[in-house]
C-alpha cells in the first residue's frame, strides 16, 4: 500500500448507502425488566448456547417457514392504527416521512416484513418502541407518534455484514442484531410468531445482501469522492459510520465519537517522500487515516494516531503548498499535503496544541498504531 499505514518508529524498524441514525430518544418507552437485562448481561460469556446465524435450533428452510408463517398470521388483523400491514405498506410509500433522508422509499424496494417492536441499543437501560421495515437489503427504522399517527426516519441498517441472534428472556421473543461497523441493538417482539418470522426472515435476507453485495460493490464513493464541497463531505461523515472499512481494528469507528472533520490529503513519510492520497479523519482524540481504491468503491483502514501523542506544524515554505508535518515522539514524521486552504486551516486547527500540553505525553502509555505496511 505504499506510505501512511501510519506506524510507530519501533513497527517500522521490526518490520479496518444511507444515513444511520443512532436511536437513543425517549418517546414511547417502557423499562426493561431485571431478568432481561441479566440475560442480556450473560448473551456474550454464552454464546456456545446461544442462537447464531450458522447453527442453532431456528435454522430451518428460512424462506418456506417465514412464508408459511405470515400465511398462518390473518392478513386482515390490524397491524397498528387499526389498519393492516398491506394498508401501513401504502402510507408509508404515499405519504412523507418525517426527517427522511437520502433516496426516495421507493428505492428501496419491496417490504419484506414490518412490525412494531421495542428496541434498544446495547448501552441503553430502556426500550423505546419502534416501527421496523425490512426490505431486501436494509432494516428501516422509524418512531412512532400515535397521537398524529406519523412515523419518523430513526435509520436505516444495511443487511450486509450483519448478524441476528437470539437473547434468553423471558418471554423468548428478544433477539439482537449486531455488525462489525454497526451498534448492537436489543429487539423485542410483541408475540412469538414475530420473533420467529424476524428472526428467519432477517437471517434469509442477510445472506442474499452478502452475495449481493459481494458482486454489486456500492458507488455512492463516486459521488462524494473527492470530498470537495461541504454537502460532499456531511455525506461522507454519515457514510463512514455504518459502511464496511477493510481491514478495520480496535473498536467500531462509531465508538470514537462525532468526525470533527475529513479530507482528501497527500501523505507522505519525510524519509521517503512518497506522496499517497489518503482520507484524513479527525475525531475528538484520534486521527484516522483510510484509503480509497482507485475504482472509488471501497474503503481501508490505513491507521490511527491519538492526538494527545502528536503535534502539526506548518511546512508552507514553498510558494503555493498547503503542508505540514505530523510528529510524535514514538512515529515516524509524516508530511500532509491539502488540496484547498480551508482543508490547511481546519486540519492544523484541530491538530495544533499548545506546547505545554505536550509535556504530559511522555507519561502515557505508547499509542497503539498499527504497523507499517510493506512497500510495493
Amino acid at each position: 500500500m505504499g506510505c501512511c499505514s501510519v506506524s510507530a518508529r519501533q513497527a517500522a524498524s521490526a518490520g479496518a448507502r444511507q444515513d444511520e441514525v443512532e436511536l437513543l430518544e425517549i418517546g414511547g418507552s417502557r423499562k426493561w425488566s431485571i431478568s432481561e437485562a441479566q440475560s442480556e448481561s450473560s448473551l456474550h460469556l454464552r454464546d456456545h448456547v446461544i442462537t447464531t446465524e450458522t447453527g442453532g435450533n431456528l435454522i430451518l428452510d428460512e424462506d418456506e417457514d417465514v412464508q408459511g408463517r405470515i400465511r398462518a398470521l390473518n392478513p386482515q388483523a390490524a397491524a397498528l392504527w387499526g389498519r393492516t400491514r398491506a394498508e401501513l405498506r401504502n402510507f408509508l410509500f404515499a405519504q412523507p416521512i418525517a426527517g427522511w433522508e437520502g433516496e426516495s422509499i421507493h428505492s428501496l424496494g419491496e417490504i419484506v416484513w414490518s412490525s412494531l417492536v421495542f428496541m434498544r441499543t446495547c448501552h441503553m437501560e430502556e426500550m423505546s418502541e419502534r416501527y421496523l421495515v425490512l426490505f431486501s437489503f436494509q432494516l428501516l427504522i422509524l418512531s412512532v407518534d400515535h397521537m398524529q399517527k406519523t412515523f419518523t426516519y430513526q435509520g436505516l441498517i444495511p443487511l450486509a455484514g450483519m448478524s441476528v441472534r437470539e437473547v434468553p428472556s423471558d418471554t423468548g421473543c428478544v433477539f439482537e442484531i449486531t455488525g462489525s461497523m454497526i451498534e448492537s441493538r436489543i429487539i423485542s417482539c410483541l408475540s412469538p410468531d414475530e420473533f420467529h418470522i424476524w428472526v428467519l426472515s432477517t437471517r434469509h435476507h442477510i445472506k442474499m445482501a452478502n452475495a449481493h453485495c459481494s458482486a454489486c460493490p456500492s458507488n455512492i464513493l463516486k459521488f462524494l469522492v473527492p470530498c470537495d464541497e461541504p454537502w460532499k463531505k456531511r455525506k461522507l461523515m454519515k457514510y463512514l459510520s455504518y459502511s464496511t472499512i477493510l481491514k478495520w481494528e480496535g473498536k467500531p469507528i462509531q465508538h470514537l465519537g462525532p468526525i470533527h472533520y475529513l479530507a482528501m490529503v497527500q501523505v507522505a513519510y519525510v524519509s521517503t517522500g512518497n506522496f499517497v492520497e489518503r482520507l484524513l479523519v479527525l475525531f475528538a482524540e484520534d486521527l484516522v487515516f483510510l484509503s480509497i481504491d482507485s475504482e472509488r468503491a471501497g474503503i481501508a483502514y490505513e491507521g490511527k494516531l491519538p492526538l494527545a501523542g502528536i503535534q502539526a506544524k506548518e511546512k508552507s515554505a514553498l510558494l503555493g503548498r498547503l503542508e505540514f508535518e505530523i510528529t510524535g515522539s514514538l512515529m515516524e514524521p509524516i508530511l500532509v499535503t491539502c488540496s484547498t486552504a480551508e482543508d490547511y486551516e481546519k486540519c492544523l486547527f484541530h491538530l495544533q496544541k499548545p506546547e505545554e500540553n505536550l509535556d504530559t505525553v511522555t507519561v502515557q502509555p505508547p499509542p497503539m498504531v498499527p504497523k507499517k505496511s510493506q512497500k510495493r
